[in-house]
C-alpha cells in the first residue's frame, strides 16, 4: 500500500503521524493477523479437500462420515466466529482512533454471518444415506470459500499496513495481549495457529516475537494445540482416508504422549552419540 493512501486514512495525521513502520521488528507476513488468516485458509483446503473424497467415495454418506463432518464443523464455526469479535470488538476500535479503513470491511462481516448460518443448516442436516447431502454442502463451502479468500487478503493488503504505519509494535501488542489472554475464547483460536504454523516456528518464533513468556507455552498453549491435533484433525484425516476417526484421546493424555515422545527423541539422540 503507498504512502498516501495510508496518510490519506488518517484521523488527525498532526496528531497521529504515520511514522511508526520502524518500531515493528518483523516483516509484515509475519504478523500474527497473516498468521490467524492462514489457519482459515488451511482449513478451508482442508475441509474441501475432504469433502472431496467424501463424495468420491459415493452419493450418500456413511454414519461415522455425518459424525466426522458436523465434529469438525462444531469447531470451526466457534473459530471464524471468534476471529471475527476479536476484530470487530477489539481490532477495529482501537485502529479506527487514528485512521479509516473501508467500510466494506466490517460489512463484510455480516456477509459472512449469513454464509456461516446456511452452512449450518446444511451441516445440520445432514443424514445418513441422503443422497446429494454432501455434494450440497460442498457447493456451499466453495460459495463460503469464495467469499472468505478474498476478504482475507483484503484486510492483510489495506489493514496492516496502516496499522503498522499508524501503532507501534508495543500499541499493538497491548491488544494482542488481550485476545491471547481471553479466557473465553476457542480453544481452536490458538490450537489451530500452533497447528499451521508447527509447534516449533510457534514456540521459538511468534512467542519469542510477540515477547510471551515461555512458560505461558506450558500453561495455556500447549493444551489448546494438544485438543486441536487430537480432537479436530483427525476428523479431517478420516473423511480423507475414508477410515472412521480412532476413539478421540483427551488434549491432557495427547501432552503426556508428545513430552514423552520428545523426550525419547533426545536420548535416542544422546545415546546414538555415546555408542
Amino acid at each position: 500500500m503507498d504512502e498516501a493512501k495510508i496518510r490519506a486514512a488518517a484521523v488527525d495525521l498532526s496528531k497521529f503521524p504515520a511514522d511508526k513502520e520502524s518500531t515493528w521488528p518483523y516483516a509484515p507476513e509475519a504478523d500474527g493477523w497473516y498468521h490467524a488468516h492462514n489457519t482459515f485458509r488451511g482449513e478451508m483446503e482442508q475441509f474441501a479437500s475432504a469433502l472431496d473424497a467424501t463424495l468420491k467415495r459415493g452419493a450418500k454418506p456413511a454414519d461415522w462420515e455425518v459424525a466426522a463432518i458436523q465434529r469438525w464443523w462444531a469447531s470451526h464455526k466457534p473459530h471464524i466466529h471468534g476471529h471475527h469479535e476479536n476484530e470487530d470488538k477489539l481490532f477495529f476500535p482501537f485502529l479506527s482512533e487514528r485512521f479509516t479503513y473501508p467500510p466494506k470491511l466490517e460489512s463484510a462481516h455480516a456477509t459472512l454471518v449469513q454464509k456461516l448460518d446456511a452452512l449450518d443448516a446444511t451441516i445440520d442436516a445432514l443424514a445418513p444415506d441422503k443422497e446429494g447431502c454432501v455434494a450440497e454442502l460442498a457447493r456451499s463451502w466453495d460459495e463460503y470459500c469464495a467469499l472468505l479468500k478474498p476478504h482475507l487478503v483484503e484486510e492483510e493488503q489495506i489493514i496492516v499496513p496502516m496499522m503498522r504505519a499508524y501503532f507501534t509494535h508495543a500499541e499493538v501488542g497491548k491488544v494482542v495481549e488481550k485476545i491471547l489472554g481471553n479466557p473465553d475464547a476457542p480453544r481452536e483460536e490458538i490450537g489451530a495457529f500452533v497447528y499451521f504454523m508447527g509447534e516449533q516456528q510457534f514456540r521459538e518464533g511468534f512467542m519469542a516475537q510477540e515477547g510471551i513468556p515461555f512458560f505461558v507455552w506450558h500453561i495455556d498453549f500447549s493444551a489448546k494445540y494438544a485438543y486441536y491435533a487430537s480432537e479436530v484433525v483427525p476428523q479431517i484425516d478420516a473423511l480423507k482416508s475414508g477410515a472412521p476417526p480412532p476413539a478421540a484421546v483427551s488434549a491432557t493424555l495427547w501432552c503426556v504422549v508428545c513430552v514423552a515422545g520428545r523426550s525419547l527423541g533426545r536420548r535416542g539422540a544422546e545415546s546414538s552419540r555415546f555408542p
